[in-house]
């Protein structure tokens, strides 16, 4: 009984680029006067070291604590 053998080539060995990640940028989708810019804006003006202080160790790909307390305060906002 004859097999026949195929050869290809394994693209599985580098596990760390087998998905391809493109930049998402929806900025210029959200208006200039809507109220997640003055969200993010009084975020990033806040003194919030206290938060990152309790965050020492952030991985990486990982949404950082600035962003998830903007991402909660606008949930919150938006009920």
């Amino acid at each position: 009984m004859l097999i026949n053998k195929i050869l290809q080539k394994n693209y599985t060995l580098a596990e760390d680029f087998y998905q391809l990640k493109l930049p998402l940028n929806i900025d210029y989708i959200i208006p200039d006067n809507d109220s997640v810019r003055l969200l993010s804006q009084f975020v990033e003006e806040m003194n919030i070291s206290d938060l990152l202080g309790t965050y020492f160790r952030i991985r990486k790909n990982t949404a950082t604590p600035k962003q998830m307390l903007k991402i909660m305060l606008y949930a919150y906002m938006n009920k």
